[in-house]
């Protein structure tokens, strides 16, 4: 197994949505305890792992950047995903770039036991930019001689690629999940109209002082999904209703345009 697929997400709901797809199309997990991973990704992420501390932050899952969230394979594939933590990551993104180049760079030891093909895949979500200002954005990031082009893979020593979502990773969501569905999700739109809460209490509220702090936390779309999906995973976060959901099928990964773009990314 030497083709290994390294994927930069915002969060959690993008990994789900992306392995969804890819288990749609033969991937499986990978999922070895760290002393049977691939070598020396499994002694890596051991070493970063003795390092962390405990935290209210780190308690019930995995929130290291370094460390993958997920691993699926095929055939001779490893795709690793990294939970980035958001979008305006450029030093970690970077860092764990690094971390995996350093395996075969020329200047050490490695090259005479690790044959790598690597491919770095980039997923973000435009927002408030257009597509081409993230693509952009990256380009400067990377400083590779060839630029990233949005939904295509460049080689500059090794692949290189990006799908931006145009807006947010929920509008293709919900373009999936609404068609067959949608009774569900209009009466889960209606209820988020129909109990409107002030702006202030969607702020992170604090016991000790009784204050609001940080900024709005509320997303119309990300609500709709969470709503619906409490239909059949009461109490579970969106990530698993993505991964899990009957939702999305594979008869809708295979007419959608966005997931047959993002599969031939990794192929």
């Amino acid at each position: 197994m030497n083709k290994i697929t390294i994927a930069f997400c915002e969060g959690q709901h993008d990994i789900a949505f992306i392995s969804k797809i890819l288990f749609a199309y033969e991937f499986k997990k990978y999922d070895k305890t760290l002393d049977k991973f691939l070598q020396p990704f499994g002694k890596q992420y051991f070493e970063l792992m003795k390092t962390m501390e405990i935290s209210d932050k780190k308690l019930g899952f995995q929130s290291d950047y370094k460390i993958p969230s997920v691993s699926l394979c095929k055939d001779d594939n490893l795709v690793l995903f990294h939970n980035m933590g958001g979008d305006m990551k450029k030093d970690e993104r970077l860092e764990v770039l690094n971390m995996y180049l350093k395996f075969v760079n020329k200047e050490n030891d490695f090259t005479s036991s690790y044959n790598f093909e690597y491919k770095f895949l980039y997923f973000l979500d435009s927002d408030e930019k257009t597509i081409d200002d993230r693509v952009n954005e990256l380009n400067s990031e990377l400083n590779l001689s060839t630029p990233l082009k949005h939904n295509e893979v460049i080689t500059d020593i090794y692949n290189y690629g990006c799908y931006i979502y145009d807006g947010v990773l929920e509008n293709i969501l919900l373009d999936l999940m609404k068609p067959s569905n949608d009774s569900y999700f209009d009466n889960s739109k209606a209820f988020i109209d129909n109990n409107s809460i002030d702006d202030e209490r969607q702020k992170e509220f604090r016991c000790h002082n009784e204050t609001y702090k940080s900024a709005n936390k509320f997303k119309e779309k990300k609500s709709i999904i969470s709503i619906a999906g409490q239909l059949q995973f009461s109490g579970m976060n969106n990530s698993v209703i993505i991964a899990n959901s009957d939702y999305i099928k594979k008869v809708d990964i295979d007419a959608n345009v966005h997931c047959q773009n993002i599969i031939k990314l990794f192929q």
